[in-house]
């Protein structure tokens, strides 16, 4: 609870009634003063808690009186009680002093006012609720705090009084609790503190009943802890290890060690949370510990991440300061962290993934969190602030071995008859059998001896033994005559482990366990194949990873193969290629066979869709500090029907939200691009592109595209650090309200808003996105984690086989349960386990399977034992005994070795007979040297300098030893040992980092220092110890542990020194273990107050170090004498006495060199430094130039570099800038000049770089043919003959209805937008270019009429419906509807004005009836609508395949029931043009062959890298032409290299630079080619291959050395001249350059190629979908005629050969148009909204025959005049016109109108005319098509007004001129050699416009991009 007290409303005494609370805090109700009305004082109470606290205990206290009265008072109100409790709780927390406070509560803690006040207002605690219905947490976080306060302060009264109301509060909170109401876990926890201590003050008269969590089945307890555990002790009774004695049963084994194990990691992050947490005893002190608890505060979660296991989230946090943060494990991968909101009313749980170190020390962190995506993206995602904590218990090892307990079978546990009944009789391993032998040459020296001589025999004769086949009952040969270099306790250790199933082996220090363990696995390697068929691998098991390096390593050497080690961790080399993640990756093209494929497509799918989350992540960040594109938001304004009033503003996001990026004084990204829908299923880490572009990944960096592509969707980036002059910005960002839908539905027109509105729907236009953004994140998240599961299935099963190749598995015990089920698929008949009496037993339990017949455990109960995390349960319940120690307590046979190899005579005496009775030495470790420097090898150094305690990690130091161990490890190295000689040990981890630190600035990093608890296992040659705690109490705390000290003393071989306070830590401990330790110190003088160290030069010299800095004394090592040895060089050393370097090998004299040069100069260098060239500076002249110079006394003058500036001219007549010395060749001049360009254009550079191919910028501006201008420069067009593609935004209206969102191209790209397609039962999921599935419940049309029994998808079998709707509306008036249609929200009486508004013109009639059009919502009269839905019936003119659209806004008409029969035919046409569009898969894959072995089979093609995978995933026709089309051009391109190599070098390198720039302009251009980069590109590689074959003849009469005549030069050098002109190579200037290579064959004949045979390019023409008019053949076959749309000639249909087209713009009779296609609707007038051309695609089997005619130009003239659209609405100063009743018409239409005349009035409707107007004349003015590319700054177009009546058009009259007949596009994927379509500029007027009388429905044309 934090922040400002708030308060409340008054509530009076009379009026008290609950209801809701507006804030969080109470005010008490006002009255008289408090000299009348003592409970008045309360109202100043309250002040005093919000504004002065410190003054409240004086002023209670001045006012006793009136607050005795109020304790005596029964009925004071719920509000004052609640004052009352919450001034005690304020002035108990901030007062320290109890008496005071004591007088207080003695005036309060009346029974009047705590039996009746008090719980009278604990009983009304329900009427305390905020408006959402739920009680104050403020107000039950201050009553708990205060009943907890008064409990700690007044002991006494627990009894008497203040065990009635907590005992309420806490059936209270349990009742509210059943019945909704929701409490924080703080709350919660602090509530059953309070109660615990009430019940504490009761003796308990019986035992507890066992708790809920006791009595449940151990296998339905989740492994991760609960909210309800870790803040409130469930109080559960937990079993107890048996350190002696059997298990009740095999379920109650299992269940025991389940619990202690969960319990051990769950206590102690209980108890950290409880210490933080818990309210603490204001006058007692809080004695409780906070233990290792590690709390992050501000805590936010940040992004979404994906790992190989699935989703992650990134909490980024304060990151704590300080070298202890920085050095401690904290967040490890593995680590469990729980956090918990600042409202503490959300406990989430995760898992630490990577613990990445640099993103953890700054403040980041990736976390598993175990909730729901949903959850966690709308809820906590970037808005919940949290604290996190992290568990002291590393989670990772337990977590697997919890659940492999839970896994495994209570009547199948591994040997059950010793763990569980410890029974002591050992039998032999099952799979052995009676009679089985062993090969024991093994075990001889050499390895080879097959038979062992034996000693005498009774009769005197020598034997032999065969070790080749040995039993193990055979007792003569288990001797040491037999092994010698084994002894008795190491013989009998590998014949218990041959001969028994439950093996035990001790292995005290030194004596070595590691050596029996490899030679007992060799054996039963060598012997395996006598008793196993199958050969099933050993598995070995330690429990730590150095531990398993080691032994692994040992058996590498005698099996080098058939080995794996599993885990990550490894520090070895050696098992590198034993690893199985290389292993994996070596076996797996064999492991996998057929599967290969799968693997692959699993990887690359899981890779994609974790881009596409990654892609998703980025544009959340990016949310909240930018500005989003007017288009990302496209569909959210759709949404609020604002989307009209947008377009017709045309606004920019930043300049509508008043937004100047210039203004602020750190300019932010300025994104570029507008982006698209972030929920689109498109693949987001590349560039937004179109879709039928060419797709190649394999040269991008999807993180570069990524982020580029995220910030594309932004108008407007701030900079991530925040500034102060971007915080009004970030404000409106991330503050304030949003608009709500009322307040939508009233905008009119978005322009007018205010700046604050204009946030407000921005804000929440945003909302809507993000919401949208995620709910598609929740989908790929979701998809990930799925995919991930099936590859590390398919991951498993590859495991799974290498492993059972193998022989011999190692593994960590948490790597054996967390690869439990591939242990249990393998079924390892014989496991041994190193250091097993360090492994808890749980863990032990998990390596074994039921399978497992042979277990060797190895290890030593007296050294180190298992160590929990919890203290109590270590000792209390023994969680801390092994297996190892257990088993031997109960009597089961072990084997205990007996000979150490170890330890110096010295240091073993220290664990004899203290720790071991029958340890013995070897002969070899009495051979050990003395330790040099030193005048003992052993020895204790006493002192009495304090520890020091570490309050962040909770672990003890002692400066004065580590300066002092650190110093002594100086001069040992001093003494001539290496760095990896020495090693510190402590038993603190604290001492561990001071240390460490004092080495790092020492320069000895590479000196070992570790914690006592992780050298198990370890030795070194001099071991230092630091005992640390010295202490006045005489507490020692680890030293007590009789197995930790034993690890302390036994890790040294030569060499052991410890310090500490050793009279304090014997008179503390209350063993007397340390003081029989110092007493056998004592005796043998081993213990001083000073080491007594010994000069190894001067031996009678000994210096006494008693602190660090008596080590100065000796500085070098030795002793205080002077060294004085004469060096080579004939100088003394200067250096004092030093044992290491005597032969002065590394000193160098200190001395100056007396060396001198030729000139007599003196070297300046020491005597032992080389002396080397003279460097003293002397005048010389240079030869070369004669200046004189200063030149070092070495350097001849000759060789010198002269220093004076150059005074030569270049060759380009600019004055050299070098020196005199350099040549002037190597100068480049900088001089800035004018270069002219090939391309003409002039660029100013420096000068050297003209003679550089420079790199011209100058902007294309050509004019392409979409109209635009080309905004490529001179160099990427390929000096204008190769145009980029247009990067102008496209705006043509798509079949769907739909805007283009893509760039200006010729053919769209089916819509990515979300597919509107729904109805009543399901809607589409599909994007709206892709094919929706028919929905197939029954159509729900039906009224009390009629009823369609048809399915939702198919044609309505029943008529419209037109009887009057019999219902009423809300204002109670009958409804103007029709029967079964959704009723309209107008009242005929109610709106009268606007329902009788004229739009049809019957709206006015008192009978007239309405439609409701569900998209838009308009209300439009029946009978016209139904005209405007099904078509006049007598208009035979075409129109477009797209949906109906709203009359009045244009709105596609998709969802109503009355027109389902209209909207299901246009539809169903769309499906089929999409069918078309896309194409089949058997066509697309028979492309995709095609064009791969074309790829494969030349091998000159040389296209980009990715080529073959772009065709791979080539999605659609479209994408397969283009292809074609690329492998075509560099087919040609690659001949052209091949001619280019047969001409001279000049030409060679001319020819090869332009074909090089054509390869560069094809690789940059990786899309779909337009009509005109097709011809230019034709062109120009045309134009090349005329130059090479121009270059080829004259080169072959150069070479032949042939003169060649004047006029041949001339002709030929007129050729290359018209090829090397700059403009573009056409087909006249082709025409005009046949002329003159003719003559050039003539004056220079040569045999085979001619000059007049250019390359010529197979080009595939594009499939023009996207402009055009769809028709029938009279067989059903679609086609379209392109351009204008209107037929111009006849031809056959490519599927069946029927007659199509027509002539002059008339179809003929068989052909059916789009219009008739669309059944019952009839025909209608083309409607302006449509786009402008739909072209042909091929069928299945051929290529459609499509004929052309004038196409309109797409867009608008940029000299003609703006059209103009009239607003749908009737205009303000005159009437809309009324439409007549249909009746006869004019037989033709008018002629185009004139520029000049004004418009018609509207003609009576009558017949269409039958014939076109004729098209516009050469001396009139070209009509102005429709454009579907309205410009930025023009007005909506209007649609052409029809011509004065009575003007009437010829029926004969001549075609249109510009149409010209097209070739038809042959069948087949590659045509041979098709024609390229010629375009005119899109600027030119092309063909003739229909004109059209006016009618309602251009009422419906949209902004101008209709055609």
């Amino acid at each position: 609870m934090s922040g400002q007290k708030r308060r409340r409303q008054d509530w009076p005494d009379s009026t008290w009634e609950p209801r809701p609370l507006k804030a969080t805090r109470l005010s008490p109700e006002p009255g008289p003063s408090w000299r009348t009305d003592p409970c008045a004082i309360l109202t100043d109470l309250e002040k005093l808690c919000d504004q002065r606290p410190q003054q409240l205990l004086p002023f209670l206290l001045q006012h006793d009186y009136q607050l005795e009265q109020v304790g005596e008072s029964p009925g004071v109100s719920p509000a004052r009680v609640y004052t009352l409790l919450r001034a005690l709780k304020v002035v108990m927390e901030s007062t320290g002093e109890p008496e005071p406070v004591q007088q207080v509560l003695a005036l309060v803690l009346r029974p009047a006012f705590v039996l009746r006040s008090l719980l009278g207002f604990i009983a009304e605690l329900e009427s305390f609720q905020h408006q959402d219905g739920q009680i104050s947490q403020e107000i039950m976080e201050d009553t708990v705090a205060a009943l907890h306060h008064l409990l700690t302060a007044s002991p006494k009264q627990t009894k008497t009084l203040l065990c009635y109301p907590v005992d309420l509060l806490f059936a209270t909170v349990q009742r509210l609790q059943s019945r909704g109401f929701e409490f924080t876990w703080i709350i919660q926890k602090r509530l059953h503190d309070t109660k615990s201590l009430v019940d504490a003050t009761f003796p308990r008269s019986s035992a507890p009943l066992a708790s809920p969590a006791w009595r449940e089945d151990f296998h339905t307890i989740p492994i991760f802890p609960t909210p309800e555990e870790i803040f409130v002790d469930p109080g559960q009774k937990l079993k107890r290890n048996l350190p002696v004695g059997k298990y009740a049963s095999d379920a109650a084994y299992l269940d025991t060690h389940f619990r202690l194990l969960r319990e051990d990691f769950v206590r102690p992050l209980r108890a950290g949370i409880s210490a933080h947490f818990s309210l603490r005893n204001v006058f007692g002190g809080d004695g409780r510990q906070r233990g290792a608890l590690r709390l992050y505060r501000n805590v936010q979660l940040v992004k979404v991440g994906t790992s190989p296991a699935g989703a992650m989230y990134m909490a980024r946090f304060q990151a704590p300061q300080g070298s202890a943060h920085a050095s401690s494990k904290r967040l490890l991968s593995g680590s469990l962290t729980c956090l918990i909101s600042s409202d503490c009313g959300q406990v989430l749980f995760g898992t630490v993934v990577g613990g990445n170190r640099p993103e953890v020390l700054k403040g980041a962190v990736w976390l598993d969190i175990k909730a729901n995506h949903s959850d966690l993206l709308r809820r906590h995602l970037g808005k919940t602030n949290f604290i996190m904590v992290e568990s002291p218990a590393f989670f990772e090892s337990y977590r697997h071995v919890l659940e492999g307990l839970q896994e495994m079978d209570p009547a199948q546990v591994p040997f059950q008859s010793y763990v569980v009944q410890c029974r002591t009789s050992v039998a032999p391993p099952a799979h052995f059998g009676d009679a089985v032998t062993f090969d024991l040459s093994v075990l001889h020296p050499t390895g080879r001896a097959n038979k062992e001589t034996m000693g005498h025999t009774s009769e005197g004769h020598v034997t032999a033994v065969d070790l080749t086949a040995v039993r193990p009952c055979d007792s003569y040969i288990w001797s040491p005559e037999t092994f010698p270099h084994l002894d008795e306790s190491q013989i009998l250790a590998i014949r218990m482990a041959l001969s028994r199933e439950f093996v035990l082996i001790q292995g005290p220090p030194g004596t070595g366990k590691t050596f029996i363990g490899l030679q007992i696995v060799e054996i039963l390697l060598r012997n395996q194949s006598q008793w196993w068929e199958d050969q099933r691998p050993f598995l070995v098991v330690c429990y730590t990873n150095h531990a398993l390096d080691q032994f692994m390593e040992g058996i590498l050497r005698f099996q080098p193969s058939g080995v794996v080690r599993i885990g990550g961790r490894s520090r070895s080399d050696k098992l590198a290629v034993c690893s199985l993640r290389n292993l994996r990756q070596k076996q797996l093209p064999a492991l996998l066979g057929a599967a290969k494929h799968q693997y692959g497509w699993m990887r690359k799918t899981l890779q994609k869709q974790k881009k596409s989350i990654a892609y998703r992540t980025a544009v959340l960040e990016l949310l909240h500090r930018g500005i989003l594109t007017d288009t990302e938001l496209a569909a959210e304004i759709h949404d609020d029907n604002l989307a009209r009033s947008w377009s017709v503003g045309r606004f920019d996001m930043c300049d509508w939200l008043k937004i100047d990026p210039g203004a602020v004084q750190e300019k932010p990204v300025q994104a570029q691009g507008r982006g698209r829908k972030a929920g689109a299923e498109e693949e987001p880490w590349l560039r937004p592109r179109d879709e039928r572009a060419l797709d190649d990944e394999d040269d991008l960096d999807p993180s570069e595209w990524r982020q580029s592509t995220a910030e594309e969707k932004f108008a407007y980036i701030l900079p991530a650090e925040g500034s102060s002059s971007h915080e009004g910005l970030r404000k409106c960002l991330k503050e304030g309200d949003i608009m709500t839908d009322e307040d939508v539905a009233n905008v009119r027109d978005v322009g007018e808003l205010r700046l604050r509105d204009r946030w407000r729907l921005y804000r929440r236009w945003m909302l809507a996105y993000e919401h949208e953004l995620k709910e598609t994140l929740v989908e790929k998240l979701e998809e990930y984690e799925k995919k991930a599961a099936q590859l590390a299935e398919l991951t498993f099963q590859e495991d799974l086989r290498v492993l059972k190749r193998s022989r011999v598995i190692g593994m960590t015990t948490t790597g054996a349960a967390k690869y439990r089920k591939l242990l249990q698929k393998i079924q390892p008949h014989t496991v041994i386990v190193e250091e097993a009496a360090e492994i808890l037993e749980a863990h032990v339990l998990t390596c074994l399977t039921p399978a497992c017949k042979h277990l060797i455990l190895i290890g030593d109960h007296q050294q180190l034992r298992p160590k929990p995390a919890d203290y109590t349960l270590e000792k209390k319940y023994f969680l801390g005994i092994s297996l190892f120690e257990r088993m031997i307590n109960n009597q089961i046979p072990y084997v205990q070795l007996l000979y150490q190899h170890r330890m110096h005579p010295e240091i073993s005496q220290l664990l004899v007979p203290l720790f071991y009775k029958q340890l013995k030495d070897h002969s070899a470790v009495a051979e050990y040297e003395k330790i040099k420097g030193v005048e003992s090898s052993v020895f204790f150094i006493q002192h009495a300098a304090a520890e020091s305690h570490s309050a962040d990690s909770e672990s003890y130091s002692n400066k004065f030893e580590a300066s002092f161990l650190v110093s002594l490890s100086r001069y040992l190295l001093e003494q001539g040992y290496d760095q990896s000689q020495v090693t510190i040990l402590t038993p603190y981890h604290g001492q561990v980092l001071k240390i460490r630190t004092l080495m790092r600035r020492r320069d000895m990093g590479e000196v070992a220092v570790h914690a006592v608890d992780d050298f198990q296992g370890e030795e070194n040659d001099i071991v230092l110890l630091s005992l640390v705690r010295s202490n006045r109490e005489g507490r020692i705390g680890f030293l007590q542990d009789k197995n930790r000290l034993c690890v302390s003393l036994s890790r040294a071989r030569k060499g052991f020194y410890c310090i500490g306070n050793l009279a304090s830590i014997a008179a503390g401990s209350n063993s007397k273990l340390w003081k029989d330790i110092l007493r056998l110190l004592k005796r043998n003088k081993l213990t001083g107050e000073g080491l007594t160290l010994v000069c190894q030069n001067h031996p009678d010299t000994k210096t006494v170090v008693k602190e660090s800095s008596d080590f100065s004394k000796i500085p070098d090592g030795g002793c205080t004498l002077q060294c004085q040895t004469r060096l080579e060089c004939g100088h003394p050393c200067a250096r004092r006495c030093h044992p290491y370097d005597r032969d002065h090998s590394l000193y160098v004299c200190q001395f100056p060199c007396s060396k001198l040069c030729e000139l007599n100069h003196r070297c300046p260098r020491k005597c032992k430094e080389p002396c080397g060239p003279c460097s003293v500076e002397v005048e010389k002249v240079i030869p070369k130039c004669g200046h004189l110079q200063t030149v070092p006394c070495h350097m001849p003058a000759d060789h010198w570099l002269c220093q004076e500036p150059c005074k030569q001219l270049l060759e380009c007549k600019h004055p050299c800038t070098c020196r005199c010395g350099e040549a002037c060749s190597t100068c480049r001049c900088k001089e800035m000049i004018d270069v002219t360009l090939p391309c003409s254009h002039v660029m100013r550079t420096e000068c050297y770089k003209q003679k550089m191919p420079p790199i011209c910028l100058e902007t294309c501006k050509q004019k392409l043919e979409c109209g635009h201008h080309c905004k490529g420069n001179c160099y990427e067009c390929v000096q204008g003959r190769l145009h980029v593609l247009c990067r102008n935004k496209c705006t043509r209206v798509l079949l769907c209805s739909h805007q283009c969102q893509e760039s200006c191209f010729e053919n769209c790209p089916p819509c990515k937008r979300k597919c509107p397609n729904k109805c009543r039962h399901s809607r589409c999921d599909k994007l709206c270019g892709e094919i929706c599935f028919p929905c197939i419940q029954p159509c729900s049309w039906k009224c009390r009429h009629y009823r369609c029994t048809n399915l939702c998808s198919e044609k309505c079998n029943r008529p419209r419906c037109n009887e009057p709707c019999q219902k009423s509306l809300n204002c109670s008036h009958p409804c103007t509807g029709l029967c079964g249609e959704p009723c309209p929200p107008k009242c005929r009486t109610c709106h009268r004005d606007e329902l009788a508004e004229i739009f049809f013109g019957a709206e006015d009639e008192p009978d007239a009836r309405f439609v409701v059009l569900e998209d838009c919502g308009h209300v439009l009269e029946v009978q016209g609508l139904d005209r405007w839905m099904d078509g006049e019936p007598d208009n035979a003119q075409t129109q477009h395949v797209q949906l109906k659209v709203c009359p009045k806004c244009a709105t596609p008409i998709q969802h109503n029931t009355r027109y389902n029969n209209v909207i299901k035919a246009i539809q169903q046409k769309i499906k089929e043009i999409k069918l078309k569009i896309q194409g089949t898969r058997e066509e697309l894959e028979a492309g995709k062959l095609k064009l791969l072995l074309r790829l494969n089979s030349d091998r000159d093609l040389v296209a980009w890298a990715g080529m073959e995978s772009s065709i791979m995933n080539t999605v659609s026709r479209q994408s397969l032409l283009d292809l074609e089309n690329t492998l075509n051009f560099f087919a040609s391109l690659s001949r052209l290299k091949q001619q280019a190599q047969k001409c001279t070098v000049a030409r060679e390198r001319n020819l090869k630079r332009k074909i090089e720039a054509v390869e560069r302009w094809l690789n940059r251009n990786r899309h779909a080619f337009t009509a005109q980069q097709l011809r230019e590109c034709r062109n120009e590689i045309t134009r090349i291959s005329y130059l090479g074959n121009i270059f080829v003849r004259l080169s072959g009469y150069e070479n032949k050395q042939e003169s060649l005549s004047t006029e041949a030069v001339a002709l030929a050098n007129e050729a290359i001249g018209i090829l090397q002109r700059q403009d573009p190579f056409t087909q006249s200037r082709e025409e005009s350059l046949q002329r003159v290579l003719e003559k050039i064959d003539e004056w220079l004949p040569a045999a085979g190629l001619q000059l007049s045979e250019a390359e010529r390019v197979m080009i595939t023409e594009a499939m023009q979908f996207g402009r055009g008019h769809w028709y029938r053949c009279p067989q059903g076959h679609l086609y379209t005629i392109g351009e204008c749309g209107r037929p111009m000639q006849q031809s056959s249909c490519p599927e069946c050969g029927a007659t199509i087209g027509g002539q002059n713009h008339a179809l003929t009779r068989d052909n059916v148009s789009d219009d008739q296609i669309l059944e019952p609707a009839r025909a209608q007038v083309q409607e302006p909204r449509l786009q402008d051309s739909i072209l042909a695609l091929r069928s299945s089997n051929d290529q459609p025959w499509s004929p052309t005619c004038c196409p309109p130009s797409p867009h608008p003239q940029p000299d003609s005049p703006p059209p103009h659209l009239p607003s749908p609405g009737p205009q303000s100063d005159s009437p809309p016109p009324r439409l007549p009743s249909p009746g006869p018409q004019s037989d033709s239409l008018p002629p185009c109108p004139q520029p000049d005349s004004p418009p018609p009035r509207l003609p009576s409707p009558g017949p269409q005319p039958d014939s076109l107007p004729p098209c516009p004349q050469p001396d009139s003015p070209p009509p102005c098509p429709p454009s579907p590319h309205p410009q930025p700054d023009s007005p909506p177009s209007r649609p052409p007004s029809p011509p004065p009546s009575g003007r009437l058009t010829n029926p004969a009259s001549p075609a249109c001129q510009s149409c010209q007949p097209l070739t038809p596009l042959p069948a087949g994927l590659a045509n041979p050699l098709p024609t390229v379509r010629h375009h005119r500029p899109r600027t030119q007027a092309r063909g003739c416009t229909k004109r059209e009388p006016y009618s309602f429905r251009h009422r419906a044309a949209r902004q101008g991009n209709r055609c």
